[in-house]
């Protein structure tokens, strides 16, 4: 039994650093801005969430499409490490909604964030 209880010992480590070593190995960058989407009896609203590990200047547009249609665009500086919500949008819906947001970060990275049924 102490035999086993060494040769677990010794394994429990060996996946502890299997595990952080294959989780630290990321293939994609991390993003500054995200969404974050509420959605209850035919109303959703959405929040364009900022969190990033650098202070940088970021410029977005949101569209949110539903029984209405919002826009909102943005051109910001967001600091290091602090979670700001830079655009909060509603809309109510009968069938579908669709929110688009198009990002470019400080770096020149662009990406386009969706949430809904967009097509």
């Amino acid at each position: 039994m102490r035999d086993m209880i060494k040769k677990l010992a010794l394994l429990v480590p060996a996946f502890a650093i299997a595990a952080s070593g294959s989780a630290g190995a990321r293939s994609e960058p991390i993003r500054a801005l995200s969404l974050d989407v509420s959605e209850e009896a035919g109303r959703v609203e959405i929040q364009l969430i900022a969190l990033s590990d650098r202070a940088q200047q970021v410029q977005y547009n949101v569209r949110l499409t539903g029984s209405s249609n919002a826009n909102h665009s943005g051109d910001t500086g967001i600091p290091a490490g602090q979670r700001q919500v830079l655009s909060r949008l509603v809309t109510t819906y009968s069938d579908k909604w669709c929110a688009v947001v198009d990002v470019t970060e400080q770096s020149g990275m662009t990406y386009t964030l969706k949430a809904g049924d967009c097509s």
